[in-house]
């Protein structure tokens, strides 16, 4: 593991979680979520009997007590997520989402999905987790059927062996049960995550991994995609910081397909093919050349872009981020002698700066004389459409720098972090 990564553990057991078992107890609310089997606490007290109807009334004697075995292992919904369930979720999204219908049409075998989900054999326990994220965390269920979708597609066009593609399946529909574990409230976009409340959202793929192993179904490839979709292949990722070969291939093509599909959701498809390029060290370049190949990203889609952003105020934080950057980069090389851990800590930081000053001069303009340029550009259309692009790419790198700061900060020395809390602001101010 790398020495740089920060502690990150698991605060409780899984099955003990507070919030997936009020999220569990709630869809019995709505629907008949039987125990199956006796429930007892770890001393031998019976909480529930089997046959009993699981609803938000037992929320606290069941979170007040240490289970001999996970929930979800003792109980049953009605109308339950199965392979059934999951096609019919494919047929509407192919039918009424025109990108992801492009992306299995150009895999070639547009139907190759819909027959893997069909033979799929799923645990109990699977059907379960994706019921409750169904019934309580819809848009994160729907994150998780299209990520599967781009992530099979992506493993049909690299011709990955078929028990790969079923291992990578599997893996991007639950790769994300370990945020069902994460306090629902401050995944709310109104709320300001704070570097504590960052910890939790860092862990789940752990959780995850933890979760899954030992069902039955899951391979050491598809527990792997759990475990390392958030890693990159330059070790800005985590839980672990891995790098390059140390990350399994299909963690690779799950986290280029968990990225896509967020990009796709909240952008257009050029920025898609703009979150790639800029990330070109993260990703495995194979599978976002294949993944270029499925998007396939035309002149219409070009046309179809949502409005650029204010491009002044864009070039008001970025001129503002630069100068602090200045004087921060200083107060750096001149404190941080090296045999101190902040320095080595630190390189991401100089690295991502680079790479934002590297894409202004490449787009032809001056990073100190951000304003002059705008003013220029105002009468000149095709080097205002440049220049909106590249802030676009900078609001991106930035959003993604303040998010690494956060996650490394406990790593730093109170002096380190009291030195980025100035840069760190003008940050987020561009997201």
């Amino acid at each position: 593991m790398n020495k740089n990564v920060p502690d990150i553990r698991l605060s409780f057991p899984p099955d003990e979680n507070p919030h997936y078992i009020r999220a569990v107890t709630q869809v019995g609310d709505t629907q008949e979520v039987i125990a199956h089997a006796d429930i007892f606490e770890s001393n031998g007290m019976k909480l529930v009997a089997k046959g009993t109807r699981i609803d938000s009334r037992l929320f606290n004697r069941l979170t007040q007590h240490r289970l001999t075995a996970p929930l979800d292992s003792m109980l049953t919904a009605k109308h339950p997520v199965n392979t059934h369930s999951l096609v019919m979720e494919l047929d509407s999204v192919v039918k009424h989402e025109a990108v992801y219908r492009r992306i299995l049409t150009r895999t070639g075998d547009p139907h190759a999905m819909k027959q893997a989900l069909s033979s799929m054999q799923l645990a109990p326990e699977v059907m379960l987790r994706l019921t409750v994220m169904r019934e309580r965390r819809p848009e994160l269920f729907m994150h998780s059927i299209h990520t599967a979708l781009i992530a099979f597609a992506l493993a049909q066009s690299l011709d990955l062996p078929e028990g790969q593609r079923a291992a990578i399946l599997l893996g991007a529909l639950c790769h994300d049960f370990g945020e069902m574990h994460t306090d629902p409230e401050i995944l709310v976009a109104e709320h300001d995550i704070t570097q504590d409340e960052r910890r939790y959202i860092h862990v789940h793929p752990i959780t995850g991994h933890v979760l899954v192993q030992g069902l039955s179904g899951f391979s050491n490839d598809a527990t792997l995609a759990i475990l390392q979709h958030h890693e990159r292949l330059d070790g800005s990722g985590y839980p672990n910081a891995l790098q390059g070969d140390s990350i399994a291939m299909p963690a690779r093509v799950l986290a280029v397909a968990d990225v896509a599909e967020t990009a796709i959701r909240r952008f257009d498809l050029l920025r898609v093919e703009m979150l790639f390029r800029l990330g070109q060290k993260r990703f495995d370049s194979n599978i976002v050349n294949a993944l270029r190949d499925l998007l396939h990203i035309t002149t219409t889609d070009a046309q179809n872009m949502r409005p650029a952003r204010n491009a002044t105020a864009q070039v008001e934080h970025m001129t503002a981020l630069l100068e602090t950057w200045i004087t921060l980069r200083g107060i750096i090389r001149q404190e941080a002698a090296p045999a101190k851990p902040d320095t080595t800590a630190l390189e991401f930081l100089f690295e991502r700066m680079a790479t934002m000053r590297s894409l202004i001069l490449q787009a032809g303009f001056d990073p100190e004389s951000m304003a002059s340029m705008l003013v220029i550009a105002q009468d000149d259309p095709d080097m205002l459409a440049e220049l909106r692009h590249m802030l676009d790419e900078l609001e991106w790198l930035a959003s993604d720098l303040a998010n690494e700061i956060d996650r490394r900060s406990p790593q730093l020395s109170p002096p380190a972090q009291g030195a980025l809390n100035g840069l760190l602001v003008q940050l987020q101010q561009m997201k």
